[in-house]
């Protein structure tokens, strides 16, 4: 690891500030096997209980141990230990234990496999390093956490707190998953709301993947011990090794398998516990960054390097675009681009969003706009000759569209606007706060001032529904920008613009509109891919 912290750009943050981390509660329904089809959930959601948490794998059996070890600021033991077993659908009540802080937790047991429908031949060991205590939230034990807690152990003696530890570790599988909500917050089979069943979708389908690959105990834990050394690639080379390929086979699995993984995992699970978590519109495995650059898929912050492309035999680059909004493609060859088509399409063979021909130039640059997030497209290269791509790279010009806007947190939010104008104009960026019920401040600078137009103009709006949650039925197809007015306008915010926006009563009813103005250069040809950074500073009242 880098000895200076890394400044973190990922969007990540606990986006549950208004739901509980975690289930708990009553034990399991004795109705559970039911005949439901896996669709709808037959028995009631587990309440949020201080001082419980969950382990899963699938859940694990009554009965499996549960060791809680206190950790030193360093990593050591202070020699300060707790022990109990799990309950029902794998349930950890941490009443009892007489003190709190941070731990390493430990359990061992059978645990339920997705794939078969039965519990685990031989007992599997989870782990996570986390505040333990009996009077507030206690997150879960799953397989993400127990990667996170092998990075942890591993850097904590080099004096690295757990909270410096614990940013790098998320923002990692953040690049990896495009997880917006903590792993430990994540649930199998209760659905807690919209934004956290996305990324539970995530695990459940890479719990399926493993089970279905039958990996394992040594094999997760060499992929542990891999992401922990290398940091994930994120700041070296992460050399061939057997965690590498234990990533990679997981990887190759959800992407061939991703339909069925889920609608197994969801059938037995819900056929055992009576309820699983509801699929929500994800549609396409999200990966970015590190598991990309290894797997061969472009995306955001990911370049792929030395390409080849056979004469007369198209390649196919798969695209994967976590957020809605328009992007630039940036390809640069050994030699020149002459005798080269690129296509962008949704998927190989299909009719192009966006095409152009290379040149004696060096690079063949395109912008595409609008594209929907949390989906899969492809990049097609077609030659009359043999060529090397250099490289290629994908970069986010604009931010969300008005029926996917892109998240902001409370704190710094570091974002673009296009400034593209014509047909394919790409200088709209549309946001929406996901945070708690309340009064926010927003802070909008870093844009270019001065000029003889003014550079932005914003809008804020106070909608009644929150988009990301799903829309009642006479509010679907409508969204905050197009179908309300703003309660804030400004066309004129110089270099800095300040407003306030309130909902007392609800989350993530909040929403910005940046549009470009004086920033736009209508001279810009729309096959270049040029953009402006700015940030949005969210502050709670």
């Amino acid at each position: 690891m880098k000895n200076m912290l890394r400044s973190t750009s990922i969007v990540f943050a606990c986006v549950l500030v208004i739901t509980g981390c975690n289930s708990g509660g009553s034990a399991k329904n004795d109705t559970a096997n039911n005949g439901n089809n896996g669709n709808v959930s037959t028995a009631a959601p587990l309440v949020p209980v201080d001082g419980e948490a969950y382990v899963q794998k699938g859940p694990f059996q009554n009965g499996a141990t549960v060791l809680v070890e206190e950790l030193e600021d360093d990593g050591s033991l202070t020699g300060q230990t707790w022990s109990t077993t799990t309950g029902p659908d794998g349930k950890i009540s941490f009443q009892g234990m007489g003190w709190e802080g941070l731990a390493m937790v430990t359990v061992e047991g059978y645990y339920f496999n997705e794939i078969t429908g039965t519990y685990s031949s031989a007992p599997f060991t989870l782990r996570a390093v986390m505040p333990v205590t009996e009077s507030d939230r206690v997150g879960n034990v799953n397989l993400f956490t127990h990667i996170i807690a092998r990075y942890v152990e591993y850097w904590l003696p080099d004096g690295y707190s757990y909270d410096e530890l614990r940013e790098y570790a998320d923002g990692f599988l953040a690049e990896w998953f495009g997880l917006l909500t903590p792993p430990e917050h994540l649930n199998l089979v209760d659905s807690i709301d919209a934004n956290t069943d996305r990324d539970s979708y995530i695990l459940l389908l890479y719990s399926a993947a493993m089970a279905s690959l039958e990996l394992t105990q040594t094999e997760l834990d060499q992929l542990a011990d891999e992401f922990a050394q290398y940091d994930a690639g994120y700041y070296a080379d992460w050399p061939p090794g057997p965690g590498r390929t234990v990533l990679l086979e997981l990887f190759e699995e959800v992407q061939e398998n991703e339909a069925s993984l889920i609608t197994q995992a969801r059938e037995t699970l819900n056929q055992e516990f009576g309820r699983v978590i509801d699929v929500t519109d994800v549609g396409v495995n999200r990966v970015a960054g590190t598991i990309c650059i290894y797997a061969g898929v472009l995306c955001e912050n990911g370049t792929l390097q030395n390409l080849p492309i056979q004469a007369e035999i198209p390649l196919d680059v798969p695209v994967n675009v976590l957020h809605s909004g328009s992007y630039g493609f940036l390809t640069y060859f050994t030699d020149n681009g002459q005798n080269v088509n690129l296509f962008f399409s949704q998927q190989p063979g299909s009719t192009s969003i966006r095409s152009k021909s290379g040149t004696v130039s060096d690079f063949i640059e395109i912008m595409v706009r609008p594209l929907r997030g949390n989906d899969r497209y492809n990049l097609r290269f077609a030659s009359t000759l043999d060529k090397m791509i250099e490289s290629v790279r994908m970069f986010r010009l604009s931010d969300g569209i008005p029926d996917d806007p892109y998240p902001l947190v409370v704190g710094e939010n570091e974002v673009q606007v296009g400034v593209v104008w014509g047909t394919d104009k790409n200088t709209d960026s549309y946001y929406q706060l996901v945070a708690g019920p309340g009064r926010y401040r927003f802070s909008v600078s870093g844009f270019a001032c001065g000029g003889a137009l003014p550079p932005v103009s914003i809008r804020g709006y106070q909608w009644d529904w929150d988009i990301r949650d799903g829309l009642p039925e006479a509010q679907n197809g409508t969204n905050p920008f197009d179908n309300s007015a703003p309660v804030f306008t400004e066309n004129d915010p110089g270099c800095f613009v300040q407003f306030e926006l309130e909902n007392d009563t609800h989350p993530n009813r909040l929403y910005v509109k940046v549009e470009a103005v004086g920033l736009r250069d209508s001279n810009i040809n729309t096959n270049r891919a040029v953009s402006i950074d700015y940030t949005i500073q969210v502050d709670r009242l």
